[in-house]
């Protein structure tokens, strides 16, 4: 009966070992970048935030478009969670990279997005995509 309770304990402990593991938080500019787009792609907001550079102006803008975003029905909703991710381009400028970006939901719309290293960490700056970038 120890022995298994022992050989349970050990392979829930690998399990749960090995999910952790699988959820490293992204650190570069393009990992940040993919990962706040494919949160906000999933509807994920909370997961996408973490990756917003903090200020009021990146606060509205990110709420807005949260609202926005949440408003959609079910289906459409479900389409841009089943799209990939489409890097267009790279533009590495020191601390500041500009992606221009798509999804294969809607591939004719491509988004620029600013991220920023701040404090040893890249963050997104929504300022560009929707004020800068006009």
């Amino acid at each position: 009966m120890i022995k298994k309770f022992t050989c349970f304990l050990a392979v829930t402990l690998a399990l749960f070992a090995c999910n952790n593991a699988a959820k490293k938080e992204p650190v570069t500019d393009t990992d940040v970048a993919t990962a706040f787009i494919r949160a906000v792609l999933d509807n994920d907001f909370k997961t996408a935030k973490k990756y917003l550079l903090n200020d009021e102006t990146n606060q509205q803008y990110f709420e807005s478009n949260q609202r926005q975003y949440e408003s959609k029905d079910a289906a459409e909703l479900s389409k841009y969670k089943s799209s990939d991710i489409i890097i267009n381009s790279l533009e590495p400028l020191n601390d500041t990279t500009i992606i221009n970006y798509s999804n294969s939901y809607k591939k004719d719309i491509k988004t620029k997005l600013r991220l920023v290293r701040s404090n040893g960490q890249w963050l997104i700056d929504l300022k560009y995509t929707f004020a800068e970038n006009q």
